[in-house]
């Protein structure tokens, strides 16, 4: 598989402090990998118009808040510059937010998106919830969301969650390559419904080849194996239990194949996980041996 180069990040902001903060993430990696951080806000023009300051305002000049959001992007593009010593660029565009963050994906070549979750204050106070459940589904690069609990810059314990599927490995690489950024330390956690005994020994030889992968990148790591019917449930536990600062999970392709992992769980995680989590999207088709996987 290709590395998980990261040349480009994208994090839509409304100025919201969660949102903020998903800026500050951004940077610190953007600095790591020497990548270009883009900054995107979405001026959403609706029945309302919004302010910083007054989400319900109505009436505000468009330019007034288009002027603001460029003002505000000077400032912290000034500070993170001094700071981190990064290249940034800035977008200011009106339009639809899950629309213009997909196009700004494919137009500047995005690797990650990095964005908030829940803000509560700003243009829209819905803007980073429904917004990056949106920017999960449709975008084709992993999406890392975050909340205001996350406030420890940096990731050293990530919760590698392994379903006893082949279409659960493909996270696996694209976590190696982040815990080598970071020099983290890597948490397998094996998920197993309790009405799965018959297939334990083969999920443990699966289990034992993620080791293997993992041992062999030269990065330390633990592996844990748990029973449970809400293993979403279980994996926010683990990962609080652990002090994880990050969580990888595949989108879509989990809960399709057995209603666990990421159909509820990409809203549950996004919505409820303390700790950030980087949504993957899965690659159609089917695996059938770790020879696709290495």
């Amino acid at each position: 598989m290709p590395k998980f180069e990261i040349k480009n990040i994208l994090t839509p902001t409304d100025f919201s402090a969660t949102a903020l903060l998903a800026i500050e993430h951004s940077a610190f990696m953007a600095r790591l990998s020497k990548a270009t951080l883009h900054l995107l806000h979405v001026i959403k023009i609706s029945e309302f118009t919004y302010t910083i300051n007054n989400p319900m305002a109505i009436g505000t000049d468009i330019k007034e808040i288009e002027n603001f959001a460029v003002q505000k992007f000077n400032e912290i593009a000034e500070e993170l510059i001094v700071k981190y010593g990064i290249n940034i660029s800035t977008l200011v565009i009106k339009g639809n937010p899950a629309e213009e963050i997909e196009a700004a994906v494919t137009n500047y070549n995005i690797d990650v998106v990095i964005m908030g979750t829940h803000g509560t204050s700003g243009f829209n106070e819905f803007f980073i919830g429904s917004n990056a459940h949106k920017t999960i589904k449709k975008c084709h690069c992993p999406v890392l969301t975050v909340q205001v609990d996350a406030k420890k810059i940096g990731f050293h314990d990530i919760v590698l969650p392994v379903e006893n599927t082949y279409h659960s490995l493909e996270k696996v690489n694209k976590t190696i390559d982040l815990a080598k950024l970071y020099a983290a330390k890597i948490h397998i956690l094996g998920l197993q419904h309790p009405d799965d005994e018959q297939s334990i020994k083969a999920f443990n030889v699966m289990l034992e080849n993620v080791e293997k992968v993992i041992a062999h990148a030269g990065l330390t790591y633990d592996r844990t194996i748990v029973k449970a019917d809400n293993l979403a449930e279980q994996t926010l536990k683990y990962a609080n239990k652990n002090n994880a600062d990050l969580i990888v999970v595949l989108t879509d392709h989990e809960s399709e194949l057995n209603n666990s992992l990421l159909g509820a769980l990409a809203k549950q995680m996004v919505n409820h996980s303390k700790v950030p989590v980087l949504s993957i999207k899965p690659k159609a088709g089917n695996y059938t041996s770790f020879t696709q996987f290495n």
